[in-house]
């Protein structure tokens, strides 16, 4: 009993504790290009879980509780992608609750 309860909360612990999957409106081959690097990012400690995403300066509004979130953009569109811990996220966003930041530049379309 003991064994079965210790790997149901040990389960449950380490089902919480990965971030979002962010992936882009791409085709196949490119649409993961972000999940991977916020994953990186997340077992690095630069980013909480739920991160606030700013994309050209402005936040993109996205519904936490989703676990898989589409952003409205193509591997092509983004010149730059960069991580901003939670300290600084909060400093500059003035955000209370936030698990850092992933900030996107895209490419200037002519």
């Amino acid at each position: 009993m003991k064994r079965t309860l210790l790997l149901l909360s040990s389960t449950i612990i380490l089902g919480c504790s990965s971030p979002k999957t962010f992936v882009l409106n791409d085709v196949k081959e490119n649409k993961y290009i972000v999940s991977k690097l916020v994953n990186n990012a997340f077992e690095e400690n630069q980013i909480g879980k739920s991160p606030l995403i700013v994309i050209d300066g402005i936040p993109f509004k996205y519904d936490k509780k989703q676990d898989t979130i589409v952003l409205p953009l193509k591997k092509s569109d983004i010149e730059n992608l960069n991580f901003l811990n939670q300290n600084s996220s909060r400093i500059i966003y003035n955000e209370k609750e936030n698990d850092g930041a992933i900030i996107i530049t895209t490419r200037i379309q002519d």
